[in-house]
């Protein structure tokens, strides 16, 4: 039976052969150690730290090429914030304190998508591949807090790991197509980069006695898809 629903599936899968469709996407972006994990604390000398990934953002221009009735190649470019919040406790401080910093990449993604029809009107999709990302630069972050004579000094850098790395891509929408309005779709993705995209250093004084804390940014996420594509007619086929 499974079998059997497969091969229906398969059968039903329509791609648009030999058009190339441009749109536009924003996808609201989830950290996974926002939804499984507790942020992961370091301590030095009296102090307590903890940095815990928040909501971000991914936006860009998407590109499809059908390649036959099953598949097509998706492609574009892409900019990426993740937002993170560094908080830092000790004995001596009335309340802890926050850091609040962003990391920036550009992606570039190369999926391949299958999809099924389900009405006229309404596409189910899926999709698996990779992405190339560049992270441009390190960032930096300061605080301070002051107590009669006694003094806190905070200094947060994100160093990444390099440049360039290579994370995996999945997807699984819905796409609505217009006769000449263009196409809409919805759906979910997951990124996960394969290995640790940079690390947050925290370096603490209290009194100008050091500390220093390093927190690993793994970097994976999950994003809510909201795409457009513009309306585009089939390619013309060259005779010989």
């Amino acid at each position: 039976m499974l079998l059997s629903l497969l091969l229906m599936l398969i059968a039903s899968a329509q791609a648009q052969e030999g058009v190339i469709t441009v749109g536009l996407q924003f996808k609201p972006m989830v950290p996974m150690k926002f939804i499984i994990d507790e942020p992961i604390e370091q301590s030095d000398d009296d102090f307590t730290s903890e940095v815990a990934p928040r909501f971000g953002m991914n936006m860009g221009m998407v590109i499809r090429r059908g390649l036959n009735k099953m598949w097509s190649l998706e492609t574009g470019i892409n900019y990426v914030q993740r937002n993170f919040e560094m908080t830092t406790r000790h004995a001596a401080l009335p309340k802890e304190r926050t850091m609040h910093y962003r990391f920036i990449s550009y992606e570039i993604p190369l999926q391949a998508l299958v999809y099924v029809k389900l009405t006229d009107e309404l596409y189910m999709n899926a999709s698996g591949g990779m992405s190339v990302n560049f992270y441009p630069s390190n960032i930096e972050t300061f605080d301070s807090y002051r107590i009669d004579t006694t003094v806190f000094d905070f200094h947060q850098k994100t160093i990444r790991h390099s440049w360039i790395q290579l994370s995996l891509l999945a997807n699984y929408g819905f796409e609505y197509r217009t006769k000449d309005k263009g196409y809409f779709y919805i759906g979910v993705s997951y990124s996960r980069p394969f290995q640790s995209i940079a690390t947050s250093i925290l370096s603490a004084q209290y009194n100008r006695n050091p500390a220093r804390m390093d927190h690993p940014l793994k970097g994976d996420y999950l994003t809510l898809d909201l795409r457009y594509f513009f309306h585009e007619k089939p390619e013309k086929r060259i005779k010989k």
